[in-house]
């Protein structure tokens, strides 16, 4: 084992001196293997070669780095339908306000759209402004908010959103849909020599004298 270690200092001691035109070799009395860039008493001398070097050409520039485009699977950490809020309940309309929000803000290129119900019914929506879903009709609905890239690829989807719209029934003479009543005309009393008006008061018929 100390055979093995002795050598391997010799290997190193021969790197550190690969500089130099001669390495001196000899062996002791003890069998160590020894080197040295000085002569000494029955070492045998060893021409080493010098160690080969590289030198770049002068002029010479790595290739450009390619710009990676961000990924669009973190573009954007939030995006949200902020109203109507879950559950919300619309009395008596047809015109629901909606709203969504995204963070950070909407890059260049992309654009927010919404689907009601599952199918698409706005694109190019503000963020963070109001914007109205007309022709809702009464039930429960689901809404959700969508930002594409400029390819159409979806890059970020909300939660979906239910909310409810309500609506007087039709018969009901207080729903805001509900036909206004109709007027009948007035009525008219016909006599075979005289119309009167029902309101009209008829005055009283003289008595007829007759002689006894």
């Amino acid at each position: 084992m100390r055979a093995v270690l002795f050598t391997l200092m010799g290997l190193v001691a021969v790197s550190a001196l690969a500089n130099t035109a001669a390495v001196y070799k000899w062996v002791d009395e003890n069998g160590v293997t020894h080197y040295s860039d000085q002569p000494h008493p029955g070492a045998q001398k060893i021409q080493i070669q010098e160690a080969q070097t590289y030198k770049a050409p002068v002029g010479q520039r790595a290739p450009p780095a390619i710009p990676r485009r961000p990924s669009t699977a973190a573009a954007y950490s939030t995006c949200v339908v902020s109203r109507p809020t879950s559950q919300e309940m619309f009395q008596n309309t047809q015109t629901v306000p909606a709203s969504v929000h995204v963070e950070p803000d909407l890059r260049a290129g992309d654009r927010i759209s919404v689907l009601m119900d599952g199918a698409p019914v706005s694109a190019d929506i503000p963020v963070d402004s109001e914007f109205a879903l007309n022709s809702v009709y009464r039930g429960s609905h689901s809404l959700v908010a969508r930002v594409e890239d400029s390819t159409g690829a979806v890059v970020c989807q909300s939660p979906s959103v239910t909310f409810n719209v309500r609506q007087s029934s039709l018969l009901s003479p207080n729903s805001p849909l509900a036909p206004p009543p109709t007027v009948a005309p007035p009525s008219t009393v016909t006599s075979p020599s005289t119309t009167v008006a029902p309101d009209t008061a008829v005055p009283p018929t003289a008595p007829v004298l007759r002689p006894r």
